[in-house]
């Protein structure tokens, strides 16, 4: 087997920065994927490097071992107290402190000692590092005040979430978003494509596709690529107009267009519009623009703590019976059977494992772990 070979300095890389530090604040229950997709891309540029131009290391809330949503326990190397202490003493020169502190979270959004946590970040971020998140951990960023005035992203599956409880904050679709020194990552492997990006940005585009090939990633996605929601097929491979008109659609969910209107928005006839929907997805345009509704609607009733009839408004329907009786036929139960089983399961996951929310309300509570 050939071994990679160090990459060779090339024309268009910058003059590589001394050494960059991350600091990942791991919250219980977080996402083990979106750390290690994080931390490994740095670790091969090390080994590319023969030098240690990255260092990393893990906090938790009080310094003790962090148990992640799988179940594997990782140890810490500070708690929350020590950096703290760290930040208030100016431990931010010479190789003991951070360039840069990202929050990762996993299946829900809140942390017993958010205040605490809150003021950490805050403090860093009056110090000019680099504060971000990975997966959930745009909530913490946005409750602490920190993404007033930035743009940021989640993963999908809590975008809706976000977006009712912060619509004041720009939430993009974006894989990552890097605005100014506001770094989020939506979580999963998409953790890695950010750190290319950065490793890209400090050592050039050679160094990051270096890194890239070692863990059999056959592009570096940019911070353009939407995440793929739900069962949505992916956008970039269907046709132009199509994707123009489904990207209508998720834009109008809580006032739903008329599919005259979005025929004409996307230049195309209706009988086109019918004849491509039915090639490309098997379904008609009004059939897929409701399943898109409906997905909205089971995402705000399993991450809020939104009504039924709440979700119904914010998703287009003006009729309750009729929302019931949709949302039934596409996810085979009620919505109050949705809201039901989010909550037995925080409750039985807040008998059994960390991660109760200080105020008491429901986790956020997903599917496969983001």
């Amino acid at each position: 087997m050939q071994h990679s070979q160090r990459a060779e300095p090339s024309e268009d890389a910058p003059a590589p920065a001394d050494r960059r530090r991350i600091c990942f604040i791991l919250v219980d229950e977080f996402s083990m994927i979106a750390l290690t997709a994080a931390i490994e891309p740095m670790r091969s540029a090390n080994r590319l490097l023969g030098r240690e131009a990255y260092s990393w290391r893990l906090v938790s809330a009080d310094g003790n071992p962090v148990t992640a949503s799988s179940g594997l326990t990782l140890a810490s190397d500070l708690s929350l107290g020590a950096l703290s202490d760290m930040l208030s003493g100016g431990g931010l020169s010479g190789g003991q402190g951070f360039d840069a502190l990202l929050v990762v979270t996993g299946l829900y959004s809140g942390a017993p000692n958010e205040t605490r946590l809150h003021g950490v970040l805050r403090r860093a971020a009056r110090a000019g590092l680099v504060v971000g998140s990975l997966s959930a951990g745009a909530f913490v960023l946005a409750r602490a005040g920190l993404l007033d005035g930035y743009r940021c992203t989640v993963h999908w599956e809590y975008q809706p979430a976000f977006e009712e409880a912060f619509p004041e904050i720009e939430c993009s679709s974006g894989l990552y978003v890097i605005d100014r020194n506001r770094w989020t990552g939506s979580g999963g492997i998409s953790s890695m494509d950010m750190m290319l990006h950065m490793i890209a940005a400090d050592h050039g585009p050679r160094l990051a596709r270096e890194v890239g090939n070692n863990f059999q990633v056959d592009r570096i996605r940019n911070a353009a690529i939407e995440q793929r929601p739900g069962a949505l097929e992916r956008l970039e491979t269907l046709p132009d107009p199509l994707q123009k008109v489904i990207t209508l659609m998720r834009a109008n969910i809580e006032a739903p267009l008329r599919m005259s209107a979005i025929a004409e928005a996307a230049d195309l006839n209706l009988r086109r519009m019918e004849r491509l929907f039915q090639s490309h997805l098997g379904s008609s345009p009004a059939q897929f623009y409701r399943s898109i509704r409906l997905e909205r609607a089971r995402e705000l009733l399993m991450h809020t703590n939104l009504s039924a009839l709440e979700a119904a408004m914010l998703t287009g329907f003006s009729s309750s019976s009729h929302f019931a009786m949709a949302y039934y036929r596409q996810h085979g139960m009620r919505p109050s059977e949705t809201r039901r089983s989010v909550a037995a399961t925080s409750s039985t996951a807040a008998t059994t494992g960390p991660g109760l929310r200080a105020d008491g309300t429901a986790r956020y509570e997903g599917g496969l772990e983001p």
